[in-house]
């Protein structure tokens, strides 16, 4: 007798089966290796577990190898949810908010980078979400980038937690979870060499103008004090040289590297 025609479906619906398992699988090894770092670092605080380097560049190879119909930013978000998870296994921490304008893009910006199992609550003021930061060590805290105040000033002193991160990392067109902010945590362990300073300093005249010929971005402005996304090659100095005249009041608020940006849909 004739055997029966298999099931296409079927046969789609095994080779799924068994994707869903190697996945599963691997993400089983992957938590038994990062066991294996627990045990050789020790690491116990954000300040050690925290890898923006690291992050950075997983992100960069994620987006060069992408391809085919998935989203991009459903893969980054399946992603961020595994960093934050095996961060958490390290050390686990929770996220403090400032105030937002749109507090559900806030916490959907959150939500999407830090997952659902890391405690997030919420400040009243920037201010207060810094100050939990460095009070606890086991707080980061995430601002908003277009909000009102000189919040870079509690964050101006050696020792104070700075800014190691800037959401969102992959920036598309329509993109969900879209709401621009720094992160903000203890000071790094691990050294890295991130892309962008970020800088505090007081106006000048022609100061703005010499930051936008050195491709600085302008963050904030509030009282003729200036928060600056700086290239990390660009000195002071150099800047000093185009105004003819030495910058006053400079304060390291933090580092990041630069998020990628897409200025128009990807091609599969």
């Amino acid at each position: 007798m004739d055997k029966p025609a298999p099931d296409p479906l079927r046969a789609i619906r095994d080779r799924i089966d068994a994707i869903d398992e190697a996945v599963h699988r691997l993400l089983i090894d992957r938590s038994s290796v990062i066991a294996e770092l627990i045990e050789i670092k020790g690491t116990s605080k954000p300040g050690a577990a925290f890898r923006p380097d690291r992050e950075a560049d997983m992100m960069r190879r994620l987006v060069q190898r992408h391809a085919g119909e998935l989203p991009l930013t459903t893969v980054e978000h399946i992603w961020r949810e595994i960093i934050t998870t095996f961060t958490a296994m390290q050390a686990p921490f929770g996220v403090v908010t400032g105030p937002a304008e749109d507090p559900l893009a806030m916490r959907d910006l959150v939500r999407f980078y830090f997952g659902f199992s890391v405690p997030v609550t919420n400040a009243d003021t920037n201010e207060q979400a810094i100050a939990e930061v460095a009070r606890s060590k086991t707080q980061i805290a995430v601002v908003a980038a277009l909000s009102s105040g000189r919040w870079w000033d509690s964050l101006a002193s050696a020792n104070q937690p700075k800014v190691f991160a800037k959401l969102p990392f992959i920036e598309t067109p329509d993109r969900p979870a879209d709401f621009p902010a720094y992160v903000i945590g203890p000071p790094l362990e691990d050294n890295h060499a991130p892309d962008v300073k970020l800088l505090a300093m007081g106006d000048a005249p022609g100061l703005q103008a010499a930051l936008a010929s050195f491709g600085a971005t302008i963050a904030a402005e509030v009282e003729g004090d200036l928060l600056v996304e700086l290239p990390v090659p660009v000195t002071l100095l150099d800047i000093g040289k185009a105004i003819g005249a030495p910058i006053h009041g400079v304060r390291n608020v933090g580092a990041f590297f630069q998020p990628i940006r897409f200025l128009a849909e990807r091609v599969a």
